[in-house]
């Protein structure tokens, strides 16, 4: 009971015990250097691990682990609102929105009004949801709360001890929350600049291999909207562009010539035509093309043709495929659909972003 109630004080005394003469003198022993090699070799274990396990569980039921607990907490409560969500994940409102959003797409979640309240959102599962849910591998920390259940008491409130201290170290000060230049709060997750996470995660983008596409941020992606030939890059033409598409969409490629045909369609000024390209760029180089074409329709014809998207091989597995399709779904006034074959690997990336197969495409050719 006193270990429970008194971690602060076991924190202080814990750090009194590690100053003390007779530790100090032990300390001054061994190479500084030697200590701080060690702690980011255990420190990458951890995130390897973390790693491993949400590629592990994205293969088995297409989840990322915040989305899945995210699920999971929907099920355990039936109805709950984003901001309680928010607080039972220790997640920032803006964050558990924008998870939601993509499980509300996959059709595992669904948003409702509060009869007494209609500004409040209430999210509950659909059978589909809870189906996934009771089906998905046991998470990282339940494997982990279970061993920490073995420990003793004192031992589990050492580790608490030293892992807040962590926590503070890389994460900069808990009383100052680090402000965007526009001086609004930063995201969550994001650390300071000067924090000690900033050379690690250096380190770790390195050695490690990337995570989920879902989870990956482009930080250096940089994206261009293009409407006409006068948006286009210095230098680049249609020509560059299609032949980027027919050489990064293989073995699913079109040939140059019919997508120099999509491409007249989108940047075409007729109003019954029309529609946009969005380049991806990193390091100045193209590594992305999305093309989205207008059909003039709605209802049950929609508003927009996914026509092309394709990445440079040598970059696929960043999310970079995943970010040019959520940007675009935010310039669409309406809603999109596209042609994809069955044994192509990018149908997997299209269900994860919302889209489903209501119809089965059949063509007769004269």
């Amino acid at each position: 009971r006193c270990f429970q109630s008194n971690v602060a004080d076991l924190d202080a005394l814990w750090y009194d015990i590690q100053c003390s003469k007779h530790l100090k003198s032990t300390l001054m022993s061994i190479e500084n250097t030697e200590i701080s090699d060690e702690i980011l070799v255990q420190l990458r274990k951890i995130v390897r691990a973390m790693d491993l396990h949400s590629r592990q569980l994205h293969r088995s039921c297409t989840l990322t682990s915040p989305q899945l607990v995210l699920l999971r907490e929907i099920v355990r409560q039936d109805v709950i609102s984003i901001g309680s969500l928010a607080k039972h994940a220790s997640l920032s409102n803006a964050t558990v929105t924008g998870i939601v959003d993509r499980l509300e797409q996959r059709g595992l979640v669904v948003r409702n009004r509060n009869g007494k309240d209609r500004r409040q959102v209430l999210l509950s599962s659909t059978e589909t949801g809870c189906t996934l849910c009771t089906e998905a591998p046991p998470l990282l920390q339940e494997k982990f709360l279970a061993s920490l259940a073995d420990l003793k008491q004192w031992e589990q409130a050492q580790m608490l001890a030293s892992l807040s201290r962590l926590a503070t170290m890389m994460n900069g000060s808990p009383k100052e929350a680090f402000q965007a230049e526009d001086g609004t709060e930063a995201a969550e997750g994001i650390s300071r600049p000067d924090s000690f996470i900033a050379p690690y995660k250096m380190l770790l983008e390195k050695e490690l291999p990337q995570s989920p596409p879902e989870d990956t941020e482009c930080i250096a992606l940089v994206l261009h909207e293009i409407h006409t030939d006068e948006d286009l890059p210095e230098g680049m033409t249609r020509k560059f562009l299609s032949c980027f598409l027919n050489e990064h969409l293989r073995p699913y490629e079109d040939t140059v010539e019919d997508i120099l045909q999509g491409l007249d369609y989108a940047f075409s000024s007729s109003e019954e035509k029309g529609g946009f390209v969005l380049l991806a760029k990193m390091r100045k180089k193209v590594v992305g093309v999305l093309v989205i074409l207008n059909t003039g329709m709605s209802g049950y014809v929609p508003e927009h043709l996914l026509l092309f998207v394709a990445v440079d091989g040598a970059v696929r597995g960043r999310g970079i495929g995943a970010h040019l399709i959520r940007h675009a779904q935010d310039l669409c006034s309406g809603n999109i659909k596209l042609h994809v074959e069955y044994d192509n690997p990018a149908k997997r990336l299209y269900e994860r972003m919302g889209f489903s197969s209501k119809y089965a495409e059949m063509r007769w050719e004269k």
